[in-house]
This record gives C-alpha cells, structure tokens and sequence, in this order.
C-alpha cells in the first residue's frame, strides 16, 4: 500500500492553520429586500415550478387565494367593501340573509355616493385608513373596493357605491381612498374596469360606447390611480365592452392598463365575471375568483344560471391543458404569475406576511365611530330651506312629528357585497329623540311600509290607516320630518332599481303631511335620485342624507338641529324625472347590447350643453350661513404648462360652514363638439363667521384638452379658454379668459 507523507512545514501549517467558520449560504435574492423588486420578481419565478405559477392564476376559496409555503408565498385573504368591511364567508345572499352563521361585524361608513358628497379628499382618505386598519384586524389583507364607474342612469342599482357623475371628482376620491388603505400595508381593488354602470344581466350586457367617450367618462379614474396613487389591484367587470367580455379584453387590460398607464398590479375577476381559460389568461387576467369548492356552491345559485358560466376557467388543470395544446404560452403564465408576485412584495405582504388575528379590540373603535359620524354629516346636502326652517330652535319646540318608512330603521347602505354589518346602527328617530332631549315630545308614525318589506302592510286599506296616523301626528306636532326612500331589497348590487319614483305610497304620505303640517322637513334617505315632481314645491326643506352608515342617526339630528353646519354638495344632478337622463332613452338595451349613444354627455354636461332643466344641478348644496366669492386670478402658465388659479372666499354670515368651491372650464373654440362646461378642480374651505380664505387651484394641458381618436392622445387646442368658479355647476359667478397656444 502506498503512503503519503507530509513535509515537516506543511505538517506543520496544517496543524496549527486558524480553524474558519462554515461559509453561510447567499441568501436568494426574491429574499433580499435591498434588491429591486423586479430582480426579486425575477428570481422568485426562477424557483417556481410551471405548476405553481399556474397555481397562482384561481382563488383557493371564496375569498381566499393559494399560498405556496415552499416559497413563502402568502395567501390573499380577501373581504368585501368599499363601505367597511364585509363578511368573507360566502356571498352576499348567503352573509346578508337573516340569522346569517359567522357574522361579521365593522364600522359601517357612509356609501360612496354619500363620501362624494362630502367633496373632501382628506377625510375619504382617513375613511379609507380606517377600513384598510380595520381589515388587518379581522386578519384579512385585502378590501375589494373602491368603486370608481361613472353614475350614467339614476336607476343603475350600484349608483350608492361609486363617487357620482363627474370623472374628475371621483378620480380624486378614488385616489384618496387607495391612498389611505395602502397606508395600512392592505391591498385595494379598484373596481370595477370597464364601462359597468347598469345591472342589467350584467353578466350578458354589451356596452358599446366610442374610444373618445371611454376615455373622457369611464377610464380617467382608473387611470389617474394608477398613475397617481399607484393602486395595486385592478378589478375586472362582469360585463361585455364593444363584444368582448372585459375579462377576455387584452387591449383593456394589457395595452390600456399596463402598457399606456403603467400598471404594475394584479388584475382580479369579479366574483364568476371569467368565461373561458385561454383568451383570459392570454388578456393578461391574473387571478380568477372564487376558486375551488365555494366556487361549485356559487354556480349552484339560481342567478348564475343566465351567466353561462361553467366556473374554474383557471384552475391548475385546465391551464396547464391550454399549455399543454399550445393556446398559452409557459411566458404569458410567468408574465400573469409575476404580476401577483410584484404586488405581493411591493406592498410589504410577501416580506410582512403575518396578520393578528380577529382583533375586535381595533375593530369598531370610538375614533373608528367618529370618523363615520364626521363622514356621514358632512356628507348631508341641504337641497332647500324656505323661510330658514332650518335648524331647528329646540328652545322654540315643544313637539316633532318623526315619520316615514326610514325613520324608526337604520337603512345603512344599499344591497349586495357592499353592506356591512354594523354592530349598532342610530336610526333617524332615535338620533332626533336624543338629540330633542325630554322638553320635547316625539311623535313616532310610521306612515307607510317599505314596498316588499312587510307585504301585510301593503295593502291599500293598511296604507290608509297608516297615513292617517301620520297626518295625525303631524298636525299635533310644530314640526313634521319625514324620512323616506329605498332600502337593500329595492336599491342594490345584481339588479337595477325598479323605477326612480319613491317606493310605493311615499309620495303619497308626503304630500299628506305637508297638507296637515306646513312646516314640514323631507328626508330623502336612499343611494340615488328619485322623482319628486308630487311634494316638492310644497316642501319648505329637503335633506339628501343618502345612506349614511352606522352614525346616520346622529349625524341627521346634528344637521337638523344646527349643531353642525350643512356642508354636502350633490355628486349628481337630479333630474326632475327619468325620461330627463342621458342615457335613459338607451337604457337598458335591446338585444343584451346597450349604446352609450349620449357619448360623453353624461351628467351635468348633458344638462348643461342641451338645456335640461334639472330638480337639482351637480355641485349644488346650501348651508345655514352665507358665502362671498370675489377676486379670481389667473397666472400664466409655467414653462410646462401648469396654470395657477385662486380665488377669495368669505363667509359673510353668522355661522361657521365649509364652502365647496368649484372651477369648471368652457371650451368655445374647439374644432370638436365639447360640452358646455367641465369640472376640472375645486376645494373645500372652512371658514369661521367673517373669516375669508384663498381656495387655490392648479390646472394643466391635460385639463383643457380633449380625447382625439385618430391620434389615441389628448390634445389641447390652442385660443381663449373661460374659467368660471362657483358653487355648482350652474352657480358660476366669477368668470375670467386665459389664452394658451
């Protein structure tokens, strides 16, 4: 046998060589969060195995995606909103239904309608914070809201959800509500893209409407949060857009949306809206959901019948068999796979995936509670006060009449995903009762059932006797409130509202009280406009209160009794009937196809540009003192075309009130039609009585251009623009010219 033998100095420097530790191993760089997040994106999918990317494209549960443990990628854990946050235990008709298992309880705040009253992006961001703190303390990690479609028909039966007509206003409060969610390291989902605004077999509906008009109207809000509040989730809509299923749609979802605007996000499926596997998974849809057996139990339901929908489009097997066929590529379902990774880092989920458990110490708390109360009375609009019969002098009363089908129940929202369950909720009646104090009497009628809610009150000789004991009550009473409108079975998500006429009997009951009682105060308490042609020239005041989350009660008893100061102006016109919308001559379609054939003359533009007289103009609301605008200027524009404008405002009464200033731009020498005016900034200003304050307001290129198809770019024309800047659309008084090239 052959030995080795050492010499002495390597013996030696064997033996006494310094012992060095064991090398650590790198760590992978989807791990560092030094690295940029595409190198981790990157590397993470260099791990993955193709099934486990595909993994990634379907939910696991009802509101649950798939973690992969092996990587440390986390689940989504997802909850309904946008008004707080909802039941994940199933759908709405499941969690909403009466003696419903696992309930789940949350501040209830104000509808978005009711936020977009408000005109105050600071406090829609401090309402957004609360639900995004709210969802982590319910251990959930994502909040399927906001909802940012254009109010286009006053019947659409989501109107309460969104932020009203105008794309500027709701660009604004969508950004602020992604802005204060994100801040709690939550994922939003802005929703839903694109064109969504009726209902109507939603799931069939073709909306058919021209590029100029989609990207004036129905895109800029999804637009502006992506490039300004850089939102990390897109939701899909259930609807067809100009013939193809908005799931299905590359050009919306990946030219528009990740290539033109820059979305880095993921992109979800509203709840069943996917309806093949390839051509969604090739449009560049990331996650499909439900998945797995809640998504079988949700096909189960009688209206997912008309969808045509088999479910589980994206699941693993029936990817990998597109794959397999050659109508996926293994890129597209990296690409897709790498959008949920993206989103999953950037927000601070992968890295930070842990959650507290359901913590109902941080759920529901008093300054969670304020914060609605703050929202919702802000959010009143005071839309007429002859004779100031408001506020109310509680040293000048000894009685009120409190009647209506929404005065005694607390009606907090509309129907559908969006309703939260409040654990309590201040109806109207009690607010006023506590607010009243024991010097007054209240005198409590019901008046007329809510259509559908008790059908052994609906009959006419029923109808009657309640009227008559409201007009009882009233004319025993120094004042008469009358609270009526919809409620969850007549205005929600799934179906449109019937007809936008009160619910069976109101006018009826209004019109009887303002006869026994002259000083009589109508509540309209519901998500959109309704008819009012029957009372309203015999009503002295009318509040729009909207539906006001869980501190309504209150914050109507603060308004009406003048301890706060109306400061809600309409999101929305109202028109004086149906027949007066835009779109309602195209609404809801023939044929399952519905054209958008106003264009973009939606809203107040309509109004405005043909005419129309309205019940109430967009911008309008009143306050109990006064205000004075004066003094506009005008700066030229800068070298990259920003413009500067202020103006002064002054509350000139006895009274401290916020103001709601708003600019608007007319465009009288456009080659192209425009409309007659555009909302394009305004501010909210407070002010004490005698107080004056400088509303600022910068434009750009972009607010004085318009949509060119043939160029797929904005353009602005050169000449004399108007700035007008007012308190609605139609009150304007300070008006002044800028010339720009």
């Amino acid at each position: 046998m052959r030995r080795t033998f050492l010499s002495l100095p390597l013996l030696l420097a064997a033996t006494f060589a310094p012992i060095l530790p064991a090398q650590t191993p790198a760590k992978p760089v989807y791990q560092d969060t030094t690295r940029p997040i595409e190198a981790r994106v990157a590397d993470l999918l260099a791990h993955m195995t193709i099934e486990e990317k595909a993994t990634l494209l379907a939910g696991s549960g009802w509101m649950e995606t798939p973690a992969i443990p092996r990587l440390g990628i986390p689940a989504l854990l997802m909850a309904d909103g946008p008004m707080g946050v909802r039941s994940w235990h199933g759908s709405s008709l499941i969690t909403n239904a009466a003696g419903a298992a696992a309930p789940v309880f949350s501040t209830s705040f104000p509808a978005g309608i009711a936020m977009a009253a408000t005109w105050n992006p600071d406090l829609v961001q401090q309402e957004g914070a609360a639900i995004g703190a709210e969802t982590r303390a319910h251990g959930r990690n994502m909040i399927l809201g906001p909802t940012v479609n254009i109010n286009r028909v006053p019947v659409w039966g989501r109107n309460f959800e969104g932020y009203g007509e105008d794309p500027w206003l709701t660009s604004r409060l969508g950004i602020a509500y992604i802005r204060g969610v994100q801040s709690q390291g939550v994922l939003p989902s802005l929703k839903h893209f694109a064109a969504n605004n009726e209902e109507f077999e939603r799931h069939r509906i073709d909306a058919h409407l021209d590029e100029r008009t989609l990207n004036e109207i129905y895109f800029p809000a999804f637009e502006a949060a992506v490039k300004e509040a850089d939102v990390w989730t897109v939701m899909s809509a259930y609807n067809l857009l100009n013939g193809v299923h908005c799931a299905e749609d590359k050009e919306l979802l990946t030219d528009i949306l990740r290539k033109r605007w820059g979305f880095k996000g993921l992109v979800v499926s509203d709840w069943g809206s996917t309806y093949s596997t390839a051509p969604t998974v090739n449009a560049g849809m990331d996650i499909e959901m439900p998945g797995g057996e809640p998504l079988q139990k949700f096909l189960l339901r009688p209206d997912a019948i008309k969808t045509g929908n088999s479910g589980g489009w994206l699941a693993v097997p029936a990817v990998l068999a597109e794959l397999k066929a050659g109508h996926i590529s293994e890129a597209t379902i990296t690409a897709n796979a790498g959008h949920i990774l993206h989103t999953l880092i950037a927000s601070g989920i992968y890295d930070h995936p842990e959650l507290p458990a359901d913590n109902p110490a941080n759920i529901d708390t008093p300054a969670q509670q304020q914060l609605a109360r703050q929202a919702a009375t802000q959010s009143i609009v005071l839309l007429k006060n002859v004779g100031n019969l408001l506020p109310l002098d509680p040293a000048k009363l000894h009685s009120i009449a409190v009647i209506g089908p929404n005065a005694a129940v607390a009606r907090t929202g509309g129907g559908g995903s969006s309703l939260v369950r409040p654990a309590y909720a201040v109806t109207p009646l009690d607010g006023i009762r506590q607010r009243a104090g024991s010097a007054i009497t209240i005198n409590y009628a019901l008046g007329v059932s809510m259509e559908g809610e008790n059908p052994d009150q609906d009959s006419d000789i029923a109808r009657v006797r309640l009227i008559d004991e409201a007009v009882a009550a009233a004319a025993r009473s120094d004042v008469a409130i009358v609270v009526v409108g919809r409620y969850p079975k007549l205005e929600g998500e799934g179906f449109d509202i019937a007809t936008m006429d009160l619910p069976l009997g109101q006018d009826d009951l209004i019109a009887a009280v303002e006869k026994a009682n002259p000083r009589t105060i109508v509540v309209l308490n519901t998500g959109a406009a309704v008819t009012m042609t029957r009372w309203l020239a015999n009503t002295p005041a009318l509040l729009d209160l909207w539906y006001p989350g869980q501190e309504g009660g209150h914050a109507l008893a603060s308004i009406l009794f003048g301890d706060a100061n109306p400061s809600g102006h309409l999101p929305v016109t109202l028109p004086v009937k149906f027949e007066d919308s835009p779109a309602a001559a195209n609404y809801p379609g023939t044929d399952l196809k519905v054209n958008y054939a106003e264009g973009i003359y939606v809203g107040y533009r309509y109004f405005l540009t043909k005419s129309v007289p309205a019940a109430f103009p967009f911008g309008f609301g009143l306050s109990y003192t006064t205000f004075q605008l004066n003094n506009l200027k005008i700066a030229p524009p800068t070298a990259t075309g920003q413009l500067r404008v202020t103006a002064q405002v002054t509350n000139t009464g006895t009274r401290a009130g916020a103001q709601v200033v708003q600019l608007y731009i007319h465009d009288g020498h456009s080659p192209i039609d425009r409309p007659e005016r555009e909302l394009k900034a305004f501010a909210r200003v407070e002010l004490a009585p005698g107080e004056s304050r400088t509303a600022e307001f910068t434009l750009n290129p972009r607010s004085f251009s318009w949509y060119n198809p043939q160029t797929h770019d904005w353009t602005l024309t050169p000449g004399n623009f108007t700035i007008l800047v007012g308190t609605s659309a139609v009150d304007l008084p300070l008006t002044g010219t800028i010339a720009l090239k």
